[in-house]
C-alpha cells in the first residue's frame, strides 16, 4: 500500500458522531461531573472551600470527555493530538493532595464516558465517590493540636501547667520556648481524643503566670 492509500485508509475508516450522539455523550459526561462535584462538596472538610476548583472538575471532565470524541472519530486527528498535548505544561500548583485525587478522578471519567465506556464510567464513579465518602467520614482517632501558652513578667508554674496540660493528653510535646524581659511563649503539641473543651482550657489557663492560651488545630492542610 502506498502513503496515500494508508491515508485514505485511516481517513475513511473513523467513527462518524452525529449532533445526537454527542449531546447524549456530553450529558452522561455532565451527569458524573455532578456526582463528582456534589461529592467534593459533602465530603470536604476544610476550612476554605474552593467553588470554583470545584466547578472546574466539571469543565475537566467534560474537555476529556471532548478530547476522546476527537480521537475516536478520525484517527489522523488523534495523532495530531497525541503530538499538541505532549508539548502542553501545567504549572498550577496544588497544595491539598486531596484535590490531585479528584483531578486524576475528573480526567479518568471523562475518557470513560468519551470513550463510550459508561457502564465502566458509572460503575467506577460510584465506587470511588463510596470510598472518598468513607475515607472522609472516619474518625481520625486523635486530633493534633498547637497549644501555646503566653505569660508576662510573671515566672509561669511550668510544674503546675505541665500537669493540667497532661490531664488533657497523655502526648504532649513542647515544640519552642521564647522568654524575653516582659514575655514568655511556650508551643506545645498535644494529641486529644475528640475535641479540647474550654472547660479544660480555663484550668490551664488558671495556672499561675499563664495570661493567655491559644490552641490550632492541625490538620495537615496548606494554608496560603
Amino acid at each position: 500500500m502506498g502513503k496515500d492509500e494508508i491515508f485514505n485508509y485511516f481517513y475513511t475508516n473513523s467513527a462518524n458522531l452525529g449532533i445526537k450522539t454527542t449531546i447524549i455523550i456530553m450529558l452522561g459526561g455532565l451527569v458524573i461531573g455532578a456526582f463528582i462535584y456534589l461529592t467534593y462538596f459533602f465530603t470536604y472538610r476544610g476550612v476554605a472551600y474552593n467553588a470554583r476548583f470545584n466547578a472546574s472538575l466539571v469543565v475537566i471532565l467534560l474537555i476529556c470527555v471532548v478530547i476522546m470524541l476527537m480521537i475516536s472519530s478520525n484517527i489522523v486527528i488523534s495523532l495530531g493530538m497525541v503530538g499538541a498535548l505532549s508539548i502542553v505544561r501545567f504549572r498550577t500548583a496544588v497544595k491539598d493532595s486531596r484535590d490531585t485525587v479528584f483531578i486524576f478522578w475528573s480526567i479518568a471519567e471523562g475518557l470513560s464516558v468519551g470513550s463510550q465506556n459508561f457502564k465502566l464510567a458509572l460503575v467506577t464513579t460510584l465506587f470511588i465517590g463510596i470510598v472518598i465518602a468513607g475515607v472522609s467520614f472516619i474518625p481520625g482517632g486523635r486530633n493534633k493540636y498547637l497549644m501555646i501558652i503566653r505569660g508576662g513578667e510573671e515566672q509561669i508554674d511550668v510544674a503546675g501547667l505541665m500537669r493540667e496540660i497532661r490531664e488533657v493528653s497523655s502526648h504532649v510535646k513542647l515544640r519552642s520556648t521564647n522568654k524575653d524581659e516582659y514575655h514568655q511563649e511556650m508551643i506545645f503539641e498535644l494529641r486529644v481524643r475528640g475535641q479540647l473543651k474550654l472547660k479544660e482550657l480555663d484550668e490551664i489557663f488558671a495556672v499561675e503566670g499563664v495570661k493567655a492560651v491559644n490552641w490550632v488545630v492541625e490538620t495537615g492542610e496548606n494554608v496560603g
